[in-house]
């Protein structure tokens, strides 16, 4: 049996992570001592090493403690992993389609400010942040009414 602070030396983790993960029911409920600390069976370690894994693939504390309560050997546990899968990676695919988007919204950004630092014109950035609709909408071409700002560079 090992005590959580052993527990958390041997895993890397913090013995409040430790007690969190047991609320949240990721981890067995520990035994304790006379005097009330916890003591914990050697194969958590096992147990903390997938959920360390599950996490860093990206699966929530929802999901792992969800895996974690299915049977191994049970043939239907690996359809309903696969599920949880394929769903994680619609959700990467979705967060790399906004990731993109938000790169080329902050390159255009990027090239009005060097055009406006050549001119010594005010920053285009920050007039856009304050008056959206006063510069051109991106994408749409639609023009908004020109609004001049403070005369601020933009700075790098």
């Amino acid at each position: 049996m090992l005590k959580i602070g052993e527990v958390a030396a041997q895993t890397g983790l913090s013995v409040d992570a430790l007690r969190y993960y047991e609320r949240l029911g990721l981890l067995p409920r520990a035994a304790r001592t006379p005097s009330g600390y916890r003591l914990y069976d050697r194969r958590v370690i096992e147990r903390v090493d997938f959920i360390k894994r599950a996490h860093r693939v990206g699966f929530t504390l929802e999901e792992i403690r969800q895996m974690l309560s299915l049977e191994a050997a049970n043939p239907q546990t690996c359809e309903h992993v696969l599920g949880m899968i394929e769903a994680k990676l619609r959700e990467l695919d979705r967060r790399y389609e906004e990731i993109k988007r938000l790169r080329r919204e902050l390159s255009a950004y990027k090239a009005e400010c060097e055009r406006a630092i050549a001119r010594q014109e005010s920053c285009p950035v920050i007039e856009d942040f304050i008056h959206p609709r006063a510069r051109r909408r991106r994408g749409t071409g639609e023009k908004g009414p020109h609004v001049s700002v403070r005369k601020s560079k933009c700075e790098r």
